[in-house]
C-alpha cells in the first residue's frame, strides 16, 4: 500500500472539518491542492523527510511562493524563517488557510521511485478503483473557500489523464456542495520547487 505520510490529518479533516485544530466550517480564505505526499514506507529515500505538507524544503519552495503571494512574507527556511511546521500551521490557522492532496492511499504493492505525478499515475488503475480520494462532500460540506489554488501546472496533460480525472471530480465536488460558487474560483499555479513560480501564484491570488 502507497500511504500518505499525514494520512491521518486528512481523515481527521473529512471526519471532524479540523485543519490545524482550526474549526473550518463556515468561510475560509484559501484552500490548496496537491497530489500526494508518501511516507516513508512508500517513497523509502533519505530526502523524504517533510514534517509537513510541503516540508521538503531542500527543493520545495512553497512556503516562500504561496506566503508571499498572500500575505508578502516568506516561510521558507532559505529566507531565514526556520520555525518548520510549527510557524507553517500557525500561518494557516491566522489566514484561514487549509491544505489537502487529491490521494490519501494507492492500493499497489511497488514502492514509489520518485514524487513525480507519472510515478502516481502509473499506479493508478485504469477505472480509479484502487486509489482513495480526499473525499470533498465529507470534509468540506458548510464550508466555502473564497480561492482554490493547485500547487500543480497540468491542467491539460495528456499523459496524466487518471490524475486529471481525479482533479475534476474533486473540482465538481467543490461546486456542487457549495464550496466555491464557480470555477473561476479555482486556479492552478506553477509546480512549488520552480525557482520561477513566484509569479503564477502571485498572479493567482491576484485574480
Amino acid at each position: 500500500m502507497i500511504t500518505h505520510r499525514f494520512r491521518e490529518e486528512l481523515i481527521r479533516l473529512e471526519r471532524e472539518k479540523v485543519f490545524c485544530n482550526r474549526n473550518i466550517e463556515l468561510s475560509n480564505r484559501v484552500l490548496v491542492i496537491g497530489t500526494f505526499n508518501p511516507d516513508n514506507q512508500s517513497y523509502p529515500v533519505e530526502s523524504n523527510n517533510a514534517e509537513w505538507f510541503y516540508g521538503r524544503t531542500e527543493k520545495n519552495k512553497f512556503w516562500r511562493h504561496f506566503p508571499l503571494a498572500l500575505t508578502g512574507n516568506s516561510l521558507h527556511p532559505m529566507d531565514g524563517n526556520n520555525g518548520g511546521a510549527i510557524s507553517w500551521k500557525q500561518y494557516c490557522i491566522t489566514n484561514r488557510v487549509v491544505i489537502i492532496d487529491m490521494l490519501k492511499s494507492i492500493d499497489h504493492d511497488l514502492v514509489l521511485t520518485s514524487q513525480k505525478d507519472g510515478e502516481l499515475e502509473f499506479r493508478i488503475s485504469e477505472d480509479l478503483s484502487n486509489v482513495s480520494i480526499f473525499n470533498i462532500e465529507e470534509a468540506f460540506h458548510g464550508v466555502t473557500f473564497e480561492k482554490v489554488l493547485y500547487s500543480l501546472k497540468w491542467s491539460d496533460a495528456k499523459n496524466l489523464p487518471k490524475l486529471v480525472a481525479i482533479r475534476d471530480k474533486i473540482n465538481r465536488d467543490l461546486l456542487e456542495i457549495g464550496a466555491i460558487q464557480n470555477m473561476s474560483q479555482i486556479k492552478f499555479c506553477m509546480a512549488p520547487w520552480r525557482n520561477d513560480a513566484g509569479p503564477s501564484w502571485n498572479n493567482a491570488l491576484a485574480e
